[in-house]
């Protein structure tokens, strides 16, 4: 199984995705909090297991990268593994208190 999680882009809005709603609800944290400690965390996992923790990397509007392939801006929803998401969840757990 997999996880999605929306690319981080910082300081520009993001999508919402079901681990960023599970922690913004249970640590009671506010949204950009949240996103931008999913990865931090994620950055973590990835120093230690590199970037195959990355499964996929789809476009978030496949047409607008075919139509400007030299765009920067893209934005990406990144698939990672439900084992790399519960790491994520612990790495939460460790650092925040439940609300």
């Amino acid at each position: 199984m997999s996880t999605e999680i929306y690319d981080n882009f910082p300081g520009r809005s993001f999508s919402t995705y079901d681990l960023l709603d599970e922690v913004t609800e249970k640590y009671g944290l506010d949204r950009r909090e949240a996103h931008e400690s999913i990865h931090a965390f994620l950055g973590q996992i990835v120093d230690i297991d590199g970037d195959g923790v990355i499964l996929k990397r789809e476009p978030v509007n496949p047409a607008l990268l075919q139509s400007n392939d030299r765009d920067l801006d893209i934005r990406y929803w990144l698939t990672i593994s439900d084992e790399t998401a519960d790491t994520i969840r612990d790495s939460f757990a460790a650092v925040y208190e439940i609300a």
